[in-house]
């Protein structure tokens, strides 16, 4: 029971309260402190009751209980998959599951990351059966009519019977026995884009694709969270690629469309708002919310390339069925290539905007996922880029409007730093030659959980940013496309987190890449003194001046072939620039003045060239042989051992494997 002040006060006998009025109230000051502290001991009690639960405890008394069921090593890091409270919970489910295929599926999703599926393999075995055990869906048979069972052949979610393998399991050999339980794991992750502006495929205006660049790529489903520990997981909960028979819903009214082939709609389940999949039109006013596409208007097909042209037979003239039910206004979906095909020519400045996942195996490169801790402290002013909002007066509604406003208030006002921030994960063009931030920090992300296609246009030069030793430039989040980016001028800083840079990407009407000739960088810093930064970064090519100081973390730096040079240092041997590598995957040629630090990185190029080996250092890396850089400290291939080399998924851009170490 608690007891305040006042109901304290009134359990003194009245006379002892007329007294205490006529002294001015002493008593009842003694009271009001006895009070507060037995509130304090209410709340401790309580804290103490709610202790003894892991949903409510406190955080210093979870490392107690952690102990108390036997958990070592507890995880106490802030933004990782799995914190320190839900490690003890779950491990009180582990404790009273022990033994079961749900319990393993959820230790092996908390251990890795990773969505998880417990198969118990003597459930798919085809033995002869019991008349008092029957087991009706494990027959000796598959049945090549049931298109959906097919689907998922040997994949953990098959329904096809298979007989006994003696082999060990150990071995990866043989998995089909009694006693064998085994443990799926994908690796590849549903990112999503939110009402994102399908990228024009062909010049007829109907033709489009869901990546943002113009590429063929597949569309993933989005992972539902497992109600409960119990339940194991279905396709349903883990991201897979979409296919037509897995995406399929309703039958397409066979009076409406005739045509066999395409036959049905998307199923409820994944499209529409708040799913994996929405397609809807642009809106016809400024401020107007775009429409929705129903799924009865939406034709699952297939959209492979036509190739019609005599005179060049590799020309791309169209897709196959692009013309089926036009007349009655139906939109054409291919989800494996991510092709979309509209009855009508749509405006090319109000495309359509699709809100989708992609595939990606890792939070790199910028994507609709936490980046708050990458954000920059003390940001005083805020401008929000897109969409232009009439009730917010620091909204505009291009990226150069933003930046002729607050460009100015850098040198003009304390502390002298700016930020301008895009609020949506549209396409936006900034049509500017040339950035100059003489003083002052200015940070350009895309806010949290947005992922926008910044085009820097003209593409034919590159885009300059410039400045002084006070400046500092920072982009977080972005997509960007068209022209190279040139650091010139003295910079101090320039910093890209959590950034794709594909300005030597070329992309064919196909929805290919382009094999074009050795990509040119995508980064050039002609600036003595500046210190580059980049973290959580797909790159090209980068090309440094003299004296500038590189550090990469978590990045892919990427040439497009082995024999291409993706890190180069034009003044090597005068005037060296130093550069830092952690956790990095370098495709193609290395030639560098000064390799301060390379940490945990794989060199996939024909060679690696240090001019200035006396100093730095080169730890748990793989290096092509004849590499020539400084001391090496358990690297790869070991001097005498066998000559390893990596394996990848994918090293193509497009992929969702891509940079992906294969299994």
């Amino acid at each position: 029971m608690s007891f305040n002040a006042d109901q304290l006060y009134n359990l003194l006998p009245a006379v002892h309260r007329v007294r205490d009025a006529e002294q001015g109230y002493p008593l009842r000051q003694l009271i009001e402190v006895l009070a507060d502290q037995t509130a304090v001991l209410e709340e401790n009690l309580e804290q103490l009751y709610d202790n003894q639960f892991v949903e409510t405890a406190a955080p210093w008394a979870l490392p107690y209980l952690a102990d108390l069921l036997g958990v070592r090593g507890l995880n106490t890091r802030q933004g990782t998959t799995l914190n320190a409270r839900a490690e003890v919970g779950h491990t009180v489910a582990y404790r009273r599951r022990k033994g079961t295929a749900a319990m393993l599926e959820q230790l092996a999703r908390d251990v890795t990351g990773c969505p998880a599926r417990a198969v118990e393999f003597f459930e798919r075995l085809a033995a002869t059966q019991h008349w008092n055990h029957p087991r009706p869906q494990c027959r000796g048979f598959a049945s090549l009519r049931d298109a959906s069972a097919l689907e998922f052949f040997n994949t953990p979610f098959e329904t096809a019977a298979r007989t006994v393998e003696v082999r060990r399991i150990a071995s990866g050999r043989g998995k089909w026995n009694i006693p064998n339980v085994g443990l799926f794991l994908w690796r590849l992750r549903a990112f999503a884009l939110t009402r994102s502006p399908l990228a024009p495929a062909l010049v007829s205006g109907r033709h489009f694709r869901f990546h943002p660049l113009g590429l063929d790529a597949p569309l993933f489903s989005r992972p539902e969270t497992e109600s409960e520990i119990t339940q194991l997981a279905e396709p349903g909960n883990v991201p897979l690629p979409f296919t037509k028979r897995l995406l399929r819903g309703a039958a397409v009214d066979a009076a409406a469309f005739p045509n066999h082939h395409l036959c049905f709609h998307p199923a409820a389940a994944y499209y529409g708002p708040g799913r994996s999949l929405a397609l809807e039109l642009a809106p016809a006013a400024p401020g107007a919310s775009p429409t929705l596409v129903p799924a009865e208007k939406i034709i699952l097909c297939d959209l492979a390339d036509l190739h019609g042209d005599a005179a060049d037979p590799a020309k791309v003239t169209g897709w196959t069925h692009e013309n089926d039910g036009i007349a009655d206004g139906f939109v054409l979906l291919d989800p494996p290539r991510g092709r979309v095909v509209f009855p009508l020519a749509q405006d090319p400045n109000a495309p359509p905007l699709g809100t989708f996942h992609h595939g990606f195996s890792a939070n790199l490169g910028g994507g609709e996922y936490d980046r708050v801790n990458s954000f920059l402290a003390g940001q005083p002013r805020l401008v929000a880029v897109v969409p232009q909002v009439v009730t917010e007066p620091l909204s505009h509604a291009t990226l150069a409007a933003a930046l002729a406003a607050v460009l100015p208030t850098l040198t003009a006002l304390e502390p002298k730093s700016g930020l301008i921030e895009i609020t949506d994960s549209g396409r936006h063009a900034l049509t500017l030659a040339k950035l100059a931030v003489a003083e002052g920090q200015l940070e350009m992300r895309a806010g949290d959980g947005r992922r926008p296609l910044v085009l820097l246009t003209p593409p034919a030069a590159p885009f300059e940013i410039n400045g002084s030793a006070a400046g500092a430039v920072s982009l977080n989040g972005f997509l960007l496309g068209g022209a190279a980016l040139k650091i010139t001028g003295g910079l101090g800083v320039f910093r890209v987190r959590h950034c794709t840079l594909t300005s030597q990407l070329v992309v064919r009407v196909d929805g290919t890449l382009s094999d074009a000739p050795p990509p040119p960088p995508c980064v050039d810093i002609d600036s003595p003194g500046t210190r580059v930064e980049f973290e959580n970064c797909l790159l090209g090519p980068i090309h440094a001046g003299r004296d500038v100081t590189l550090s990469f973390r978590n990045c892919v730096i990427d040439a497009r072939g082995a024999a291409n040079p993706a890190l180069r240092d034009d003044h090597a041997t005068a005037g060296p620039s130093r550069w830092t590598l952690e956790n990095c995957t370098v495709i193609g040629r290395v030639d560098v003045g000064v390799l301060a630090l390379a940490s945990n990185t794989i060199f996939l190029g024909d060679t690696v060239n240090v001019q200035r080996r006396q100093e730095g250092c080169v730890r748990f890396c793989w290096l092509p042989p004849g590499a020539q850089v400084p001391r090496r400290y358990r690297c790869l291939p070991a001097e005498g051992g066998p000559d390893t080399r990596p394996q990848f998924t994918s090293l193509e851009f497009r992929d969702a494997a891509y940079a992906q170490l294969s299994g």
